[in-house]
């Protein structure tokens, strides 16, 4: 089992060597493929199995790896797996779709070609062969002996991908039980003395809006020199523009738990819990993928709302095709004709997610790139999806505004995009990158005159500039509803300090 043991100890030995990556780091790829490939030919019939295991355990973890880099030039995280783990085939047939390229598909052929070939030929060698094989084995084990800390500890985006795909799924798996345990006990939940600062005869409408993958720079109405937003930049009088909000994570379910539950801890409690707790009647209606029985954090909070639709539930087999944001504005409309005195309506955008193209209507096919720069028309298309954002936003505002409630619209993003035509642009969002283009995200709030009138000296308050991240905003979103609680901390909101 020399084989099996052998990768696990070299790259303890690695991490213990990291010092010395810088010396290996040019053979690091040839020693890549020598240690993956040295032991196919080493294993013999007796060992089918061990070897079969071997193929799609460490060489799969590793052309998952290599993949990555291909993609995103950076190594695989955890984010990146708990990505893998969520996404439907529909979402995966679009990534791949817009990710494909012809040399993906060389490496893919070579990759899986070799180790196939490979292994099938050990297997057909004639005896002799054999022999001579076991007479060549210790060449063969003194080179993957030479070859293998090579890899581990040279380039090091190429650094353990078995241990950190093993990990990052036990990570992933023991949050979802846990989530799945916590909510089974959230009726049981009770949050301390929830009071309002509203009179409680007051109609209330609340309507918070959750973009996805927006990059504020690319946005007209925060200084863009390509005009997104016209429709925000029409009504911008009417909006609180708030400059320096940043996402605190770039990765979706991360960031969400931060705007969702209190403390980014679902054991702590839930925005939609407290809110139905408070007597609203609460609306959750998304157009982003679910997963099935490995929803998110997100989907379990999402459901527990009175009223809720998830719009996008594509499947392999009907090939649904992907809905655009605008479906939702129906949905919208019914709520808001609801006869619940009290509601907060929560719209979950597909947004800018990837791949873009995939997220507006032929309509608002308006900026073009330049066909000999593939980077430039993925930032033409990426702008486009900005634009029919912009005009979903002002339906929405539109709809609300008809109410005359005491009512306000929250837009913001879950996280940015890095969308440059630099070489090194992922045009994605990748945690072990952390661009800045992936944090910086819009924050816009619309008030009704009424909401205005009740909460003048509330909103005269707020500090358009204040440095803000997005792993508290649940709190933010408590007191924008006029709401408190025992174990509210205004330091956590945004409005805290203006």
């Amino acid at each position: 089992m020399w084989y099996v043991i052998f990768p696990f100890a070299t790259e303890f030995v690695a991490k213990i060597l990291h010092g010395l990556s810088e010396i290996w780091s040019i053979w690091a790829p040839l020693a890549m493929i020598a240690s993956l490939t040295i032991p196919l030919l080493i294993l013999n019939e007796k060992t089918r199995i061990v070897k079969f295991v071997y193929l799609f355990v460490i060489y799969l973890s590793t052309y998952i790896n290599i993949i990555h880099i291909i993609f995103f030039n950076s190594e695989i995280s955890t984010s990146s797996f708990i990505s893998i783990f969520e996404t439907n085939l529909r979402e995966a047939e679009e990534f791949l779709i817009h990710f494909r390229s012809l040399k993906l598909l060389i490496v893919t052929l070579l990759f899986w070609g070799i180790g196939i070939v490979l292994f099938l030929f050990s297997n057909w060698l004639p005896c002799r062969r054999q022999i001579q094989i076991r007479i060549q084995k210790k060449y063969l084990i003194a080179a993957f002996i030479v070859t293998y800390p090579i890899f581990c500890f040279g380039d090091h985006r190429y650094k353990y991908p078995f241990e950190k795909l093993l990990f990052a799924y036990f990570e992933y798996r023991q949050d979802l039980v846990r989530n799945a345990d916590l909510l089974g006990k959230r009726a049981g939940f009770k949050f301390k003395n929830i009071r309002s600062l509203i009179k409680s005869s007051e109609p209330q409408t609340y309507v918070i809006v959750i973009g996805e993958s927006v990059n504020k720079e690319h946005m007209s109405i925060y200084g863009y020199n390509i005009n997104t937003t016209p429709n925000f930049d029409a009504m911008k009088s009417e909006l609180k523009i708030f400059r320096e909000v940043r996402s605190a994570y770039c990765h979706t379910q991360k960031a969400l738990k931060g705007i969702l539950c209190f403390d980014e801890d679902f054991a702590n409690g839930d925005i939609i819990t407290f809110f139905k707790q408070a007597g609203f009647k609460t609306f959750w209606f998304s157009n982003q993928y679910t997963s099935g029985n490995c929803d998110s954090l997100t989907a379990m909070i999402g459901d527990l709302s009175d009223v809720k639709k998830f719009i996008n539930k594509s499947h392999y087999r009907t090939k649904l095709s992907s809905n655009y944001d605008e479906k939702l504005l129906e949905y919208l409309r019914g709520s808001l004709q609801d006869k619940a005195k009290k509601k907060i309506i929560f719209l979950h955008l597909m947004g800018s997610h990837l791949p873009y193209s995939k997220r507006y209507p032929p309509d608002f096919d308006v900026f073009k790139g330049r066909e000999e720069n593939d980077k430039s028309i993925g930032v033409a298309q990426y702008n486009n999806s900005i634009l029919y954002t912009d005009h979903v936003l002002r339906n929405i505002i539109d709809l609300v505004r008809i109410l005359n409630d005491n009512s306000f619209v929250l837009y913001f993003s879950d996280h940015g995009e890095d969308v440059t035509e630099g070489q090194d642009s992922p045009h994605s969002h990748v945690e072990s990158l952390s661009t800045p283009a992936m944090f910086d995200i819009p924050f816009m709030i619309w008030c009704s005159d009424k909401y205005k009138s009740v909460n003048k000296s509330f909103i005269d308050g707020w500090d358009m500039h204040k440095i803000y991240k997005t792993n508290n905003l649940i709190y933010s979103v408590v007191e924008m509803a006029r709401l408190m609680f025992d174990e509210f901390d205004a330091r956590k909101s945004i409005f805290f300090g203006g």
